[in-house]
């Protein structure tokens, strides 16, 4: 629909009055109403126990990561309910030691026969030096043998020479023999000076061969450790569990392409289970280390599980303000499992009187004071909910409840779910 209006406009000199058509105003664009769940506020008197929510966790959760990359070309094998081998899944049961995944092996196994081929190649080289020593030990001797007699010889040839030269001298023998005793003494002179220099070369040879012994001893060790090195990754090809337990999540399949650090599974040994539980500051007291707690879940109505406290977190919770306390269950038959939700109460010397409480996922730290708590309520305008919000004091912690001094009358509702995703004045839908 169009609307008609005047405006004024100058013609020679003159104000004229003239129509002008425009168009209806753009209707304002309504925000879509927040999906939330809200609580009532109740009246609520504990007496000298509370009933908390507690989520189990395993004894023990491990992520299994690959050390290596490749394909993964097998998964551990495990008897379905039809009798069939099947790759294990979720929720199979798992023994320590077992190979829950391989990547592909060829190319690590590669990188070892090189490593071992060159070690191999080492090792032949210290034998071959090996027997070249004892050959130079071996000649040694022999040469030691030959200089022995040389040596005798050459004394003997002396002291015919001596005696000779004489008998020369006193002209009691002919210059042919002592010619003939000269000549001798001068052959196994000669002969000594070969034979000693014969065994300081094959000595020298010797040393040699002992040198390149001890270098190819450090080639030979260093090819051994890098054949260790190499079938390092070769062994981490298999992704192995280091407990008994279940499988809780599995992340690959066969052909999946890994790199080192991706996580496979997750796995818990679940033989026994820990309840957590948040609890106020003035019931930490009674949390003794090995008090006997009972433990109830909707999913097994009058079945009751007993177990110890055996942890109590030393520093609250920063937004609930609770300690967290841990009490572990025996669980040989796999009934209670991971984050199951179940309830337990605990009994306290606490005694308190009726008061207002609210869930503590309603209680939100207040925006405008560091020190200060608000919560969400719910205000019906005719067919539209709207929230306020509005400035709380508390007081004591009831289980996954806490008392509320100031700011709100029983039977108000306020927001437990989606209060971070609204702001004052929004319109929200209730949602069960």
């Amino acid at each position: 629909m169009k609307s008609r209006t005047l405006t004024a406009v100058v013609l020679n000199g003159s104000i004229v009055l003239m129509p002008l058509l425009t168009g209806c105003q753009s209707k304002k664009v309504e925000k879509l109403a927040v999906p939330v769940k809200v609580a009532a506020v109740e009246l609520n008197s504990s007496g000298g126990g509370s009933r908390y929510s507690a989520t189990i966790i395993p004894r023990t959760e491990v992520d299994l990561s690959f050390k290596v990359a490749g394909y993964v070309d097998s998964l551990q094998q495990v008897r379905g309910i039809d009798g069939r081998m099947r790759d294990v899944q979720e929720g199979d049961r798992i023994s320590a030691g077992a190979v829950l995944a391989r990547v592909r092996q060829s190319d690590y196994q590669v990188k070892v026969k090189e490593a071992e081929s060159q070690a191999s190649e080492a090792k032949s080289g210290i034998d071959a030096s090996k027997a070249q020593y004892q050959e130079a030990l071996s000649d040694i001797a022999s040469r030691k043998s030959q200089l022995a007699e040389a040596e005798a010889s050459y004394v003997k040839a002396k002291l015919d020479y001596d005696r000779a030269q004489n008998l020369f001298d006193g002209q009691s023998l002919t210059k042919a023999n002592y010619d003939a005793a000269r000549a001798q003494y001068e052959v196994t002179t000669a002969k000594v000076e070969t034979a000693r220099s014969q065994i300081q070369m094959i000595q020298a040879q010797a040393d040699a061969a002992k040198a390149n012994i001890n270098v190819i001893q450090a080639k030979s060790s260093t090819a051994q450790a890098v054949v260790q090195e190499a079938r390092i990754p070769l062994q981490d090809t298999a992704l192995r569990s280091p407990l008994n337990g279940i499988v809780l999540q599995k992340s690959v399949e066969r052909g999946t392409l890994v790199s080192a650090g991706t996580r496979g599974f997750t796995v818990a040994d679940t033989s026994s289970v820990k309840a957590v539980f948040g609890v106020a500051d003035i019931v930490v007291p009674e949390m003794k280390l090995g008090r006997t707690l009972a433990i109830e879940s909707e999913t097994m109505p009058g079945k009751e599980f007993r177990g110890q406290i055996t942890s109590v977190f030393p520093a609250a919770d920063q937004n609930s303000r609770a300690f967290n306390v841990e009490v572990t269950i025996q669980n040989p038959e796999s009934l209670l499992r991971p984050n199951m939700i179940v309830s337990l109460r605990v009994a306290t010397n606490q005694t308190t009187s009726a008061q207002l409480v609210v869930s503590l996922n309603a209680v939100l730290k207040a925006r405008n004071n560091a020190d200060g708590y608000q919560v969400f309520v719910l205000e019906e305008r005719g067919e539209r909910q709207i929230v306020r919000l509005r400035d709380v004091k508390l007081g004591q912690s009831y289980g996954n409840t806490v008392a509320v001094t100031e700011g709100l009358r029983e039977g108000e509702r306020v927001i437990t779910t989606g209060g971070t995703m609204v702001n004052d004045g929004d319109q929200v839908k209730v949602i069960p």
